[in-house]
């Protein structure tokens, strides 16, 4: 087993369905392991992640915690960290099936799902960033060696920025690869809360993270 994808979910009963053909894609094409784990779903996110995987675990609703659960029952030589709204396209894929042994971590490009051309530069926007300062979000999948994973003790568990952190940590001890291809995220949270209201958000709780802010009081503000 040279993947397992790591899925956290929470009331994703919709997503779910939606990305079925991608899911059982990437657990066929690549022998990919597929562990979702959930965080409480009201829905039938469960029932829905039963069918496609027999590796399905129930956490309390933190990406952090749920992604470090995961990745305890993970058996792939390289972690692939999902988000429930991120899909990869044919070139990712194929790029991720031929991933070396030795690559620590790295992570794609970003494309967030949508035709708009403020979407087009917000996406050019992210990647140019995550070039400059070798960092990621977790949109764009993250991907770490198992035992590189385990030995930096993985996500640090803090309610937001989980993704941030571990990225500016571990590029310390080793810089990323930008593997080809794209991670195609859904414009969900900028369509319901506002495109320039959300990125304004974000930079706020961004800078207020860095100045040392609780986080949990950072993702009672992101919710």
């Amino acid at each position: 087993m040279n993947l397992s994808f790591i899925i956290p979910t929470l009331n994703e009963e919709r997503t779910l369905l939606s990305n079925l053909i991608f899911l059982k894609k990437i657990r066929k094409y690549l022998n990919a392991e597929l562990i979702i784990v959930d965080g409480g779903s009201h829905d039938s996110t469960v029932n829905i992640a039963k069918t496609l995987s027999c590796n399905v675990y129930i956490s309390e609703p933190s990406r952090s915690k749920q992604f470090n659960l995961g990745a305890k029952h993970a058996s792939g030589n390289h972690l692939v960290f999902l988000h429930a709204d991120t899909i990869l396209d044919n070139d990712a894929i194929d790029h991720l099936k031929k991933i070396k042994k030795n690559t620590q971590w790295g992570f794609f490009s970003i494309k967030i799902k949508s035709n708009n051309f403020k979407y087009k530069i917000l996406s050019s926007l992210i990647n140019i960033r995550s070039r400059l300062f070798n960092y990621a979000t977790g949109d764009q999948v993250i991907i770490v060696e198992n035992s590189f994973f385990h030995r930096v003790k993985g996500f640090k568990e803090i309610y937001l920025m989980e993704d941030v952190e571990l990225s500016n940590r571990i590029k310390k001890l080793s810089n990323p690869s930008l593997i080809k291809g794209l991670a195609i995220t859904s414009p969900r949270r900028w369509e319901k809360y506002g495109f320039f209201k959300t990125i304004l958000l974000m930079r706020f709780l961004r800078i207020l993270y860095f100045l040392g802010v609780n986080d949990r009081f950072l993702a009672s503000i992101y919710k």
